[in-house]
């Protein structure tokens, strides 16, 4: 929808307006995988010695909560999502994308430094549990953004905001 539609507002009425059981954030054009996902980062410890540990992204951090609380739903938000390089940004995690009848992701990756993190097994299989949605915002009459392509469009559900809360329309 077009700016001030309440495409925000909507999500947090319509799904959850619990922050312990979401992730919101913005895509931009500097946001990357390593922002969504984690990045491999310095710690330095009491005796200032230092270490490279895996620091978990909203993406990580947000499958971990949903695979630990089976039975509470989780919603990743990403707002702008194409005013990011979606595609780039999420990478791997696009395999994911495709879900089983059940919500769970019908295809898995292989991701060491998340499966350490969410499973605490860095052999274990990735995918993206069913209590967990990803939901997106994306202003469609702003001309300066990312495309979003076919192969990504076609794994989301697109439902159109009016300024009019009377002109929904669902469109697959």
């Amino acid at each position: 929808g077009v700016p001030g539609a309440g495409k925000s507002w909507s999500i947090k009425k319509d799904y959850c307006d619990d922050a312990s059981r979401m992730e919101r954030l913005v895509f931009h054009p500097d946001y990357t995988y390593s922002d969504f996902v984690g990045q491999i980062l310095p710690k330095i410890d009491k005796d200032n010695n230092i270490s490279y540990v895996f620091t978990p992204g909203p993406f990580t951090t947000l499958v971990k909560k949903a695979y630990q609380n089976p039975d509470k739903m989780y919603f990743l938000v990403i707002e702008e999502v194409n005013r990011g390089n979606a595609p780039a940004i999420f990478g791997d995690i696009f395999q994911l994308l495709d879900r089983n009848a059940d919500g769970t992701s019908e295809y898995e990756i292989t991701n060491a430094d998340i499966a350490s993190i969410v499973y605490g097994d860095a052999s274990h299989k990735v995918s993206i549990p069913s209590n967990l949605s990803i939901l997106c915002t994306m202003n469609t009459s702003d001309q300066n953004v990312f495309t979003l392509d076919t192969a990504f469009k076609r794994r989301w559900s697109f439902e159109y905001l009016g300024i009019d809360a009377g002109s929904t329309t669902t469109k697959l």
